[in-house]
């Protein structure tokens, strides 16, 4: 759906169950919804949702976020991020390129062999540690940093984000968007990681100070960044990284689909379901 098909049916909706993050609900969209009594998202972030003003109104906003038991074996997410940590390493995108335009010159792509690299963990939860089990079938070692993890998986090393920074080669962003990680890796973090690093994001753009990724990749002091996200998105047409990787080989952009696949969803879907119905005891609203 698109945002006008939404807002058409808003005034007669009871309930929403999302699993698009396409269109943004904002106050002004959920004011236009006023028998709304419960919002569904079948994701675990919902920074695209005005959760206060749901809260305001008295109606729950029921996410993943949490759903251990539904969430431990969904790894897409995962999966999509070894993919761009990979076709970073490899240079997979050029690479590919230059044969469809004909050419065939494998010294334009010196790969990174993966095998006693260190890979860093921005977040030790489902997906790092997801990560962290990629890691050592390819012969990794993984540091990881995260303040609110209670049981510490032994594939991850515990450290400080400085101490993760300064040592990996590869960096990969798996936490949730919050107040506490809203620019967790900024101007400072990105000039204390170690030359040559390759960043991957996942999570949320507005973890990343996008300027100062910018600025590194620029300088070379990252050699490459794979992500899935960006701020603000999808409104992302003058996005600065995305004009970047336009004309520039050493960033790959995807449009938020890590999450995206029909194997996942009709899992996850059929949970959102569930919740729905429960809330509304089969009494018929649809």
């Amino acid at each position: 759906m698109d945002e006008d098909t939404v807002d058409g049916l808003l005034g007669s909706t009871d309930a929403v169950l999302d699993a698009y993050m396409r269109v943004r609900f904002p106050a002004d969209r959920l004011a236009a919804a006023p028998n709304l009594k419960l919002f569904v998202t079948a994701t675990t972030g919902a920074d695209h949702i005005d959760a206060a003003c749901l809260e305001s109104r008295g109606i729950p906003l029921l996410t993943l976020k949490g759903q251990r038991e539904v969430l431990k074996n969904i790894t897409p997410a995962a999966e999509h991020s070894w993919l761009l940590l990979m076709a970073c390493a490899r240079r997979l995108l050029p690479a590919a390129a230059s044969v469809r335009a004909g050419q065939w010159d494998r010294n334009q792509f010196p790969g990174i062999m993966l095998r006693g690299k260190v890979l860093g963990l921005v977040g030790c939860g489902r997906i790092g540690q997801w990560m962290a089990r990629y890691a050592a079938a390819f012969g990794l070692t993984c540091l990881g940093y995260d303040p609110f993890l209670e049981e510490w998986p032994e594939t991850i090393q515990k450290a400080s984000l400085e101490e993760t920074l300064a040592a990996a080669d590869f960096i990969g962003v798996h936490v949730p968007l919050a107040e506490q990680t809203r620019g967790l890796l900024g101007a400072a973090q990105l000039a204390a990681v170690k030359p040559g690093a390759i960043l991957i994001n996942t999570s949320r753009g507005e973890i990343v100070d996008e300027d100062a990724l910018l600025q590194a990749l620029q300088e070379g002091r990252l050699a490459a960044a794979g992500l899935d996200v960006l701020a603000g998105e999808p409104d992302v047409a003058d996005h600065p990284l995305r004009h970047y990787a336009r004309a520039h080989d050493n960033l790959l952009i995807t449009p938020h689909i890590g999450g995206f696949s029909p194997d996942a969803l009709r899992f996850v879907l059929a949970f959102s379901c569930g919740r729905l119905r429960d809330h509304f005891g089969g009494s018929g609203h649809t």
